[in-house]
């Protein structure tokens, strides 16, 4: 019992001891974590490498790095044309995911491009909502 109240007490004492922002972006990058594991790994994989050919990495992506935009529509509407990442061509079709918020958007980039696209910060969800009213449907 001891050990367990200790640990509660540092915990309590780490997070007293983070800003808002901190704790926004560590909320933000668990649960986009969570979504990414239910909607995208298993096409991404879990390490974001993609699947042999068939669908493309993220993590090391070049394509993640200059289409952040495309992302975040991607991750609502799909991509159904032909990407090129890293040098090698995409046919396969990405699905749509109509049933996500702006909010699960938000938090599956925030994880996606603070794991392997070299962010340190929030996609904020009103940033991104004003990119998905421009996402061609």
């Amino acid at each position: 019992m001891k050990k367990f109240l200790f640990g509660l007490f540092v915990t309590t004492l780490m997070m007293a001891c983070q800003s808002q922002e901190e704790l926004k972006l560590k909320q933000y990058y668990i649960d986009g974590q969570a979504l990414y594991k239910t909607h995208c790994e298993n096409c991404h994989q879990v390490d974001g490498k993609g699947l042999a050919g068939l669908y493309p990495p993220i993590n090391g992506s070049d394509f993640l790095k200059k289409n952040k935009n495309r992302i975040i529509c991607g991750i609502r509407n799909g991509l159904s044309d032909t990407i090129v990442v890293n040098g090698k061509t995409y046919h396969q079709p990405m699905p749509a995911n109509k049933q996500l918020q702006g909010i699960d958007v938000a938090e599956i980039t925030t994880y996606i491009y603070n794991e392997w696209g070299g962010e340190t910060t929030i996609t904020d969800v009103k940033a991104v909502k004003k990119i998905l009213d421009t996402c061609e449907k």
